[in-house]
Order: structure tokens, then C-alpha cells, then sequence
């Protein structure tokens, strides 16, 4: 089986929207899909550090992957399965995300991954997983997640090689925010329908460059379409993709007290929601508040520009 390729672009590392009493606020989560839809995304990474989803229980990781899927609309539905160091349980998690039948399903780096574990360890249990996924022709990636301490781990170009060569493999979010290395995953799997999506900001226009398939990251909770264009446009508009990306590359240096400051911007400025985080409270200075609202004006001055190039 060969998986096909997903969309390229933008895939916002989506956040979860709470309510006053700590549950999920639903109708905000879909306002905030039509609000990634008007930003012009590629798709969605769901249930991800972003989401909080070592706070989330299963049952909740499932019914918001269900709703996910059910109105992503014109997005790539991209869902990250487990969070359990355990293998019977990541068994369970995995098949639990698959039955709400995602474009792709995520592993997550440091859950595979052991402490002192070699490449045809890692493989082995990557392997292993993907083995006792009930569904055998659910497309695959991997989410290389911030954190995890001695179990965090990079994606080498043999591991990324064996990935590209099982056929099931499509995503990969690259977050080592090195552009050596980032080129050298990209390499690896050229030729492939295994796409690397850049994590960083500033890193993201040479990345293109060197042939990633676009980006997934934090900061297309705040702006995507800067994203999604630069990723559409960087060969048409070198000129102006060169600017895009020296502006992106400074506001992603404006995300104090994330996730709850995206969700204040969302607040005020894209899909309605409260600023409720189920890992901080918001503790944002009143110059960090302000910096939001000159952000959206840079952004929002910026697409308007943009917008006009293909007049």
C-alpha cells in the first residue's frame, strides 16, 4: 500500500478551547476550524502539545477527535493518537484515534522511543505499534514533541528512510529548529509521500527551499495565512516570500504565556473563546497584551498586501 501525499502548507498545532468549568467548549473549537479554513490552511495537527493533551482524559482525546473530523471541512485532518508510555495502552489510544478515521494518525516521538534505544530498537517499536493498529490502511506520521525528557528523541534519515519505505508514512512535524538537519530528514525522503512540516518560524522559507512540505507549528494559531502563502508562493514571489519570512520569523518571538495568549488573541481578534488553559493561567503583562493587537495589525496589513499581487 502507498498512502497518498497530504496537502502541503500550513497545519496549525491546534489548541483546545475550554469553557468556565474546565470542559471542552465545542461550539469554539468549531469556530476555530472555519477560522483556520479562512487563514487558508492546508490542514490541522489535533490533539498535540497545543491541545494539552497530556490533560486531556481518553475519552475526551476521542470524542474531540470524533468532532474534529466530523467539521474539518476543507482541512487535512491531521490527529496524534497517543500519550501513555505503555505499550498496551498505546495500543488502545492508537485504535481508539483511528476509529475516528483522521487523514493521518500521529505517533508521537517520545511514547515510541526509549531511554538508550538504537535506530532498529526505535524501529522495532515503531513497527510493533503500527502492527496492532486494527486499521491497516490508516496513513501514518510521526510528531517529534517537545519535551519528554531522557525519551525525547530525533528522527535520523535511516529511521525517516525505513518510515518512507513502509508506504504508510505522510507526516512528519520536525521541531529540532536546526536547518541542517531539517534538510537532511527533507533528503531522505525525496521522492517519497513523506512530507516534513517545519515547526520553526524563522527556519520555514529556506526549509521550502530545500523541499519541506510546508509547516506546523504554533504560530498559525495566531496568523496562518502568512504561512499557507509563503508556502504556496515562495518559488512565484521570491521577492516578497523573502519579506514574508522575515516577518514571521520576528512576531513568532510574541507568544508569551501560550497557549492561553493564542486563545486571547482568538478572542479578540479571530474564532470567540475564552483564555481558559488547563496547564497555566493566563499572566500576561499589559505590554504583552497590547503586542497582540500590533501584531494583528502587521498581519492583518500584510495579507491585504499579499492579496494583491495576483490582481
Amino acid at each position: 500500500m502507498q498512502a497518498k501525499a497530504l496537502k502541503r502548507g500550513a497545519y496549525p498545532a491546534m489548541i483546545t478551547p475550554y469553557t468556565a468549568d474546565n470542559k471542552i467548549d465545542y461550539p469554539a473549537v468549531e469556530r476555530l476550524l472555519r477560522w483556520y479554513e479562512k487563514e487558508n490552511c492546508a490542514g490541522v495537527l489535533a490533539i498535540c502539545a497545543s491541545s494539552e493533551i497530556e490533560l486531556l482524559s481518553l475519552e475526551e482525546r476521542i470524542e474531540l477527535a470524533h468532532f474534529c473530523v466530523e467539521h474539518k471541512g476543507n482541512l487535512t485532518m491531521v490527529v496524534c493518537g497517543h500519550c501513555s508510555d505503555d505499550f498496551e495502552e498505546q495500543v488502545i489510544e492508537m485504535n481508539a484515534m483511528a476509529a475516528a478515521k483522521p487523514d493521518a494518525l500521529c505517533f508521537i516521538v517520545s511514547h515510541v522511543n526509549e531511554p538508550g534505544l538504537d535506530d532498529d530498537g526505535f524501529i522495532a517499536n515503531t513497527k510493533r505499534l503500527m502492527d496492532a493498529i486494527e486499521d491497516k490502511e490508516i496513513p501514518l506520521g510521526f510528531y517529534e514533541c517537545p519535551g519528554g525528557g531522557e525519551r525525547r528523541r530525533f528522527l535520523n534519515e535511516k529511521i525517516l528512510k525505513w518510515c518512507a519505505d513502509t508506504g504508510r508514512f505522510v507526516f512528519v512535524k520536525e521541531t529540532s529548529c536546526q536547518s541542517a538537519a531539517i534538510k537532511a530528514k527533507i533528503d531522505a525522503v525525496k521522492g517519497t509521500n513523506l512530507g516534513i512540516y517545519n515547526a520553526n518560524s524563522s527556519l520555514l522559507y529556506q526549509s521550502l527551499l530545500d523541499g519541506a512540505a510546508g509547516f506546523c507549528g504554533i504560530m498559525a494559531n495566531y496568523h496562518g495565512y502568512p504561512y499557507q502563502w509563503l508556502c504556496d508562493n515562495f518559488e512565484k514571489h521570491p521577492k516578497e516570500a523573502a519579506l514574508v519570512s522575515d516577518l514571521i520569523g520576528a512576531l513568532s518571538q510574541t507568544t508569551s504565556g501560550y497557549p492561553a495568549s493564542a486563545k486571547l488573541y482568538q478572542k479578540k481578534y479571530g474564532a470567540y473563546m475564552e483564555p481558559y488553559s488547563r496547564r497555566f493561567k493566563l499572566n500576561m503583562s499589559e505590554e504583552d497584551e497590547y503586542r497582540l493587537g500590533q501584531v494583528h495589525n502587521v498581519v492583518t496589513y500584510l495579507r491585504e498586501k499579499l492579496e494583491e499581487l495576483d490582481k
